[in-house]
């Protein structure tokens, strides 16, 4: 049976080395001189007169065996990222087979490890972007926390105000959540927050914040929207919730939602004003008698 030619590249300008390895090797391989590195086959690198720069990079592509000038350029060489050494005394067949073999082991060594390493960072980044997520999602409506609105709002208050454009917010109230915990239990409750969220969330702006604010509450932030607008949105939204039917499990449950909304500048100029603004507007809602949408009642005075 005859075997195949083996292929055995060499990245040189000598001629004359390209015929001695011909000669070395034999019909049973095809020994060609190449322009750079490119596969994963072991490549003879000439490094008689200088060291490439970038010889590490070459060798994550394949493993190399430097050609050196004598014994004391070989510590250089494969500090540079070779292998394996030879020198020209060293050009004979078995010294050369043996070098393959052993340029080709620690490059798979060197592969493994980098693989490892890889595997180790994205284990790593996924674990940074999970604890991450985790301090500014809330775990049970995979909206923001109230953490990460604090850590936000002032931002966004700061940006409207250096751009001169407005800034609104709603504080949404869900009207009979307490008595939903109260008479199925909290299970059922949570499932009713689950839904509301996620319907609402559907109707939000990418550039909006939407945040889990309290226990029963939800808050919207949403930059470039007028108070006018806001309110108009609200009332979607209320009319949305009012109208839909929830089950989570073999309930039908109808629940509604109180909205008080306010705006930046036209009612406050910091975070904590305007969060106590949509409170009171919250508030006038719920004395309303709730499934309503209510400004804060300072606006425009």
């Amino acid at each position: 049976m005859v075997s195949a030619t083996q292929l055995f590249p060499v990245l040189t300008s000598d001629q004359a080395l390209i015929a001695q390895l011909s000669a070395l090797l034999g019909s049973a391989w095809q020994v060609v001189p190449v322009a750079t590195v490119a596969s994963s086959s072991p490549h003879l690198i000439d490094l008689r007169e200088q060291i490439p720069p970038d010889l590490a990079a070459q060798a994550e592509q394949s493993p190399l065996i430097g050609l050196v000038a004598d014994v004391d350029a070989a510590v250089a060489a494969l500090q540079a990222g070779a292998h394996e050494v030879l020198t020209v005394a060293d050009l004979q067949p078995l010294c050369l087979l043996r070098a393959l073999a052993t340029a080709q082991t620690r490059w798979q060594i060197e592969q493994t490890r980098r693989h490892q390493l890889a595997e180790a960072r994205a284990q790593a980044h996924a674990l940074t972007v999970r604890l991450q997520n985790e301090q500014i999602r809330d775990p049970l409506t995979g909206l923001y926390t109230r953490r990460y609105l604090n850590e936000t709002l002032e931002r966004e208050l700061r940006r409207a105000d250096r751009e001169q454009v407005v800034l609104s917010v709603a504080l949404i109230d869900i009207d009979q959540l307490e008595q939903v915990n109260w008479q199925f239990g909290r299970a059922l409750g949570d499932a009713v927050l689950q839904h509301l969220a996620s319907l609402i969330g559907r109707q939000v702006r990418g550039g909006d914040i939407f945040c889990r604010y309290g226990s029963d509450e939800l808050l919207l932030v949403l930059p470039r929207v007028t108070l006018e607008t806001i309110l108009h949105r609200a009332e979607q939204w209320r009319d949305a919730v009012a109208r839909t039917v929830i089950r989570p499990s073999t309930l039908d449950l109808q629940v509604t939602i109180s909205i008080g909304v306010a705006a930046f500048p036209r009612d406050a100029r910091n975070a904590a004003d305007l969060l106590s603004r949509a409170g009171e507007a919250l508030y006038a809602a719920k004395a309303a008698g709730g499934n309503c949408v209510r400004p804060w009642p300072g606006s425009g005075k």
